[in-house]
C-alpha cells in the first residue's frame, strides 16, 4: 500500500463519514493494513487529513487544467463540465464513491476541514486563481477562433464558469438533473456565442 493509496482511502472515509468520525484504525482497516503502518507515512490523523485534502485539490486542479487546455472547442468543454459533469465523475472514480456519496458530503467535508485548517482557504484561493486563468485562456482562444463574442470580458466569464462549476456540487437533483444541466449550458452558450 503506497502513501497515495492510504491518502485516497482516508479521503474517501472522511467524505463518507466526516473527519471527526474516522479514526486511523478505520483507515488502516479499510486499507488492509495495521494502524502502525500508517505511522510510517503520517505522524497522525491531522497530517493525514492535510495530505488527503491536498491530494484531492491537486488532482482536481490537474483535471480542470487538462479540460480547459485541451484543443477541443469551448462549447464542447463547457458541455463536458456542466452537463456531463466530468469533474464530479472524475472525483467519484478517483475515490471510488457512488454519485450520492460525493454530491452529499463534498461541501460539508470542506467546511469541516476548513474549521481545522484555516490556512486551507489560501490553497483554495490559489486553486481558483489557477483554474480561472486556464478558463480565461480558453475563452481568449474561443474569441480568436470566432466561437464567442469579441467584446466578451474573459475574466468575468471565467469567474462565472468557475462559480457554476463549484455551485453545481451543492445543488439537489431537482435543480441538477440532466435536463436542467443541458438547458443551463445551452442558455449560457446563447449568451456568449458569436
Amino acid at each position: 500500500m503506497t502513501k497515495d493509496n492510504i491518502t485516497s482511502m482516508a479521503l474517501r472515509l472522511f467524505l463518507l463519514r466526516g473527519y471527526k468520525y474516522v479514526s486511523l484504525a478505520d483507515v488502516a482497516k479499510a486499507a488492509g493494513m495495521t494502524k502502525g503502518a500508517i505511522y510510517h507515512y503520517f505522524s497522525g490523523k491531522e497530517e493525514l487529513l492535510a495530505a488527503a485534502v491536498y491530494y484531492l485539490f491537486d488532482r482536481m486542479e490537474e483535471k480542470c487544467l487538462r479540460l480547459f487546455q485541451s484543443p477541443v472547442p469551448l462549447k464542447d468543454t463547457l458541455y463536458a463540465i456542466l452537463v456531463e459533469q466530468e469533474l464530479a465523475v472524475y472525483a467519484r472514480q478517483l475515490l471510488t464513491l457512488g454519485e450520492g456519496d460525493y454530491r452529499t458530503n463534498h461541501a460539508s467535508f470542506i467546511l469541516e476541514v476548513m474549521s481545522h485548517y484555516p490556512k486551507l482557504q489560501e490553497r483554495i484561493d490559489r486553486n481558483h486563481l489557477t483554474v480561472c486563468s486556464a478558463i480565461e485562456q480558453k475563452l481568449e482562444r474561443a474569441i480568436a477562433q470566432g466561437e464567442i463574442r469579441k467584446e466578451a470580458n474573459t475574466r468575468a466569464l471565467a469567474v462565472m464558469i468557475l462559480a457554476v462549476i463549484n455551485g453545481q456540487v451543492s445543488l439537489g437533483e431537482k435543480l441538477n438533473s440532466l435536463a436542467i444541466r443541458r438547458q443551463m449550458a445551452d442558455n449560457f452558450w446563447k449568451l456568449i456565442s458569436a
